[in-house]
């Protein structure tokens, strides 16, 4: 059995601020400045996405904790709340690295870079102007033999296409062919459903963004010879020249698109 497994595009440079568009916490330390300047316009090019290698954003990270990923509101006066602080929230640095040396390199001939997926992998990612593509997951180490995992897709999967609108969906199949699971044989194909179904006003920890873009992704996983089929689904927000400001990714198998228990809550958090 393979739980479906999300390894959606992860941040990149999401360090600054910009004008009235964040509220910081009282008198801190400066932002350091954009990669490019926000124009608000709701629509997220490959300019507006800086991927800053070896650079690091700060998060929380909650486990199994209640969720908004609905809203209230519409239209202009949509909003999201996710600013509760959680006493068990870890706090973490995060970012993507170049592909270099891992392990996994060789089996990636067109990756670029690296970051950190759900379920302990690592996602294994390539970019250019028209989007960011998912090429596959592996584990960290290749040990112990008996938990390592290496699932390279057949062909790139677009998991964020450029230039990116409210309104725009599409699907895309990842098909593997001969890869490892725990350390098994293991063939199948993930079918990603993406949509950028609305936009609105952000709140995380200490800080607000209008204009966030919600991004819904459900991966349905089908083994090619027996196992079960399973299912997961995401929200995330990303926001211009931010990159990814938080992430929900339900439990297995959810059935509703509003789910309200995320197995894992990323947010940015200053």
């Amino acid at each position: 059995m393979r739980a479906a497994l999300l390894g959606l595009a992860g941040p990149a440079v999401l360090l600054a601020a910009c004008g009235e568009n964040l509220t910081p916490p009282g008198d801190g330390e400066p932002f350091p400045p954009l990669a490019c300047v926000p124009d608000l316009d709701g629509v997220l090019t490959a300019d507006e996405i800086p991927l800053g290698l070896g650079a690091t954003a700060p998060y929380l990270i909650g486990v199994d904790v209640a969720v908004d990923v609905a809203g209230e509101g519409a239209d202009a006066t949509r909003r999201w709340d996710w600013s509760v602080e959680r006493r068990d929230d870890a706090a973490a640095d995060l970012g993507a690295v170049a592909l270099g040396r891992q392990w996994y390199a060789s089996a990636f001939p067109g990756g670029q870079f690296v970051a950190a997926g759900a379920g302990g992998l690592d996602g294994v990612y390539a970019r250019d102007a028209a989007a960011i593509y998912l090429l596959g997951l592996a584990s960290p180490t290749m040990e112990p033999a008996s938990a390592r995992t290496l699932l390279a897709y057949d062909a790139p999967v677009a998991v964020l296409r450029f230039p990116l609108a409210e309104g725009d969906a599409w699907t895309a199949t990842g098909t593997i062919t001969g890869g490892t699971l725990a350390g098994l044989p293991y063939s199948g194909a993930d079918v990603y459903e993406l949509s950028a179904d609305a936009s609105g006003e952000l709140h995380l920890p200490y800080v607000r963004f209008t204009r966030a873009l919600r991004l819904r992704t459900r991966v349905v996983s089908t083994p090619a010879v027996g196992g079960v089929v399973t299912s997961r689904r995401q929200v995330s927000f990303w926001f211009e020249c931010m990159g990814e400001l938080g992430r929900a990714t339900s439990r297995a198998d959810e059935p509703a698109a509003d789910f309200t228990i995320a197995s894992e809550l990323r947010r940015f958090a200053l």
